[in-house]
């Protein structure tokens, strides 16, 4: 899902702004092409503005329903990230509040459009007029604070990965600086920025490649201490492993910026998921065999991509049932 593309939702003074121009230009361009009698000419012209009002609002309105997301049709993915990050239950209001406004704009219309076709003088055509402007601008103010809103969701929204939530997928993690950005430009064709300092993944990093006929995405996580506060970076990291990883590989570096005593409790703490799981030792090129070795047989880890590739290859295969 993308959200990079949602325009900007305006407060509800731009609306009736842009609306009342409009419906203004209309009303003259009307005047102009419409003979006969006088009073005819400007019952006709106040119609025209009337349904021209009434048309951009909800139209503008519409608009935004249509391509704010669903919220009900995204995966539990990006449902929970929305409920996570947003107040979930406040955007389905404000949405609801949109139609509500859209609705209640053509009821008016309708109903203002009826009298000022049975009208009898400009008098009450006038009266009619603000009437129907001032019921108008009444409604779309109600939902000031629901645009307000929809549209600080959208910024949020902006910020949210793109990710496919049907394709398979390996998540990469373990503790920050360690080597999962490297590992990720190992495995698939991503080259994502990697520099030399703790918590360099400030967002999710993605990559693709293909295992046969099938392409599986990798998605790189942001270093996962395991604590419970987690920041919105390591909130979406979560919500990977939860409920999009397919398969995890998680790494671990014998070098120890972190403790292994630390990294082994994540470990464990990836049970939870209860997703197949791959360790592997990074930067084991650097350390005695021996003591590679030795962790090598304990966590019944790999050292080499091609190890990596050959046990995601039959994580594949079990998965989809293939012999």
């Amino acid at each position: 899902m993308n959200f990079q593309g949602l325009s900007k939702i305006e407060d509800s003074q731009f609306y009736l702004d842009t609306a009342i121009r409009h419906s203004r230009k209309i009303g003259e361009a009307v005047f102009r092409q419409t003979s006969g009698l006088q009073f005819d000419r400007i019952r006709k012209t106040e119609i025209e503005k009337l349904k021209s009002c009434t048309k951009v609002l909800t139209e503008k309105f519409g608009l935004i329903l249509k391509n704010f997301p669903s919220l009900d049709g995204m995966s539990e993915f990006y449902q929970e990230l929305v409920r996570s990050t947003l107040d979930y239950d406040n955007i389905k209001k404000s949405l609801g509040a949109l139609k509500w406004a859209s609705d209640n704009i053509s009821r008016l219309s309708k109903e203002f459009e009826k009298r000022l076709r049975r009208s009898k003088d400009k008098g009450e055509i006038n009266i009619l007029m603000r009437g129907y402007y001032g019921r108008t601008s009444s409604i779309v103010k109600q939902v000031d604070k629901n645009l307000r809103y929809l549209d600080h969701a959208r910024m949020a929204m902006r910020d949210y990965p793109t990710i496919k939530t049907d394709l398979y997928t390996v998540a990469i993690t373990g503790f920050p600086n360690i080597g999962k950005s490297t590992l990720l430009s190992k495995l698939t064709p991503a080259k994502p920025k990697i520099e030399d300092y703790p918590f360099t993944t400030i967002g999710l990093n993605q990559g693709y490649s293909s295992y046969g006929t099938r392409k599986i995405q990798f998605v790189d996580t942001p270093g996962v201490l395991g604590r419970d506060k987690k920041n919105a970076i390591e909130q979406q990291a979560y919500l990977v492993l939860k409920y999009l990883a397919n398969l995890i590989v998680y790494i671990i570096d014998l070098t120890e910026p972190y403790s292994l005593k630390k990294q082994e409790e994540l470990l464990k703490g990836l049970r939870e998921y209860e997703k197949p799981t791959i360790v592997y030792l990074s930067k084991s090129d650097v350390l005695e065999k021996k003591l590679v070795d030795k962790y090598k047989r304990k966590y019944k880890a790999t050292i080499s991509i091609d190890e990596v590739n050959k046990k995601i290859e039959k994580a594949i295969k079990e998965y989809y049932f293939e012999k």
